[in-house]
């Protein structure tokens, strides 16, 4: 998918576990997208690269983030709320992806402003398959505002 300058998506990965952060690159990298991956290790490096702070000034802005919640310093409810309470944030896709199956963590996340909420498959081959399916879902089939599909290639 596209933006406006026919620039891709930036996908943010946040995830405290380098193995998870993989995983999902692996299989963003199996749509054959050319869409830029950076990757944070909590919600702290996330804002950071969000709000374009330091080393990060000149990365594009992200247009997806997949969102661990279990993570050390900042983790991914408090991050939520921080993306979300910004107003140059607010509109990016976030898919909560995170091992923890809890009805009050799900309802939080939703409070907070997710897009998604995702548990992480026990096992690779089904993680690939979830990360692939969310990620065409919001790269290809998810009409944005600012990027989407002109009028006359949409059915009627």
């Amino acid at each position: 998918m596209m933006m406006d300058q026919d620039q891709p998506i930036t996908i943010l990965l946040v995830d405290d576990d380098p193995d998870c952060r993989m995983i999902l690159r692996d299989a963003i990298n199996e749509l054959k997208i050319h869409n830029h991956v950076l990757e944070a290790a909590n919600g702290r490096e996330a804002m950071e690269i969000l709000q374009q702070h330091g080393p990060w000034s000149d990365v594009a802005r992200p247009g997806l983030i997949y969102l661990d919640i279990e993570m050390p310093e900042m983790n991914g409810q408090q991050t939520l709320r921080a993306i979300r309470s910004d107003p140059d944030l607010q509109d990016i896709p976030v898919v909560m992806m995170t091992g923890v199956v809890d009805e009050g963590q799900m309802q939080m996340a939703r409070a907070n402003g997710a897009n998604s909420y995702t548990v992480k498959p026990s096992n690779a081959e089904q993680m690939l398959r979830t990360v692939l399916t969310s990620t065409n879902y919001w790269l290809t089939i998810h009409q944005y505002p600012s990027h989407h599909l002109p009028s006359h290639s949409a059915r009627r």
